[in-house]
């Protein structure tokens, strides 16, 4: 594992956890831009943890992995990732055997456990290395099949973001306003002045 670094927050704009984890490759439509801020199972359990998509307990066990397990972990979690995406944007069936696989993996691993706060039972993902996959293959899959006709990626030529569009009138095309919206719209400015 890498050395402790500092990590800037990961983006969470996406509208669901397996959208933001997408969203964790910056300019996924300019292969020469394009920047990957998960480097390693380190980033992987710091977004777990940013995300909140794995307890503490389980984050701390995750974070003892050797290293080749945790290569491992990290390999399985990108590949995921990648599923999450094609699954959604480009119906590949071959993606979503991907999540299903997973998503059946972790849930074998994972076990019931009653929740006094709530008088229900919740699935606890297993307290190892696998934690991160095994909540993310979950989420990957009750993402895949829920309703996706909000999901949408930016309409920026190189970001590649994609997010649920839960605007009141589904007409939101930039993952952020404030990035991409800005940007393209003072380009769209620029190009009308030199015209």
């Amino acid at each position: 594992m890498s050395e402790s670094r500092e990590r800037s927050p990961f983006p969470a704009v996406g509208g669901h956890p397996g959208f933001d984890l997408v969203d964790t490759v910056h300019w996924r439509l300019d292969s020469s831009r394009a920047i990957d801020t998960l480097a390693d199972f380190d980033d992987v359990v710091a977004w777990c943890a940013q995300m909140g998509v794995v307890d503490d307990g389980a984050l701390a066990a995750a974070t003892a992995a050797d290293p080749d397990a945790a290569a491992r972990e990290f390999r399985a979690v990108v590949a995921l990732r990648e599923a999450i995406y094609q699954a959604v944007f480009t119906s590949s069936e071959s993606a979503a055997h991907l999540i299903a696989e997973e998503y059946v993996a972790a849930r074998g691993r994972s076990t019931l456990q009653h929740d006094a706060g709530s008088a229900s039972w919740r699935w606890r993902v297993p307290p190892d290395v696998t934690a991160p996959r095994a909540a993310i293959a979950v989420l990957a899959h009750d993402l895949i099949t829920s309703d996706l006709r909000a999901a949408r990626q930016c309409a920026d030529d190189a970001c590649g973001w994609v997010y649920l569009d839960t605007s009141p009138r589904h007409n939101r095309i930039w993952c952020t306003a404030a990035g991409c919206g800005n940007r393209n719209r003072v380009a769209r400015h620029q190009a009308r002045k030199g015209a």
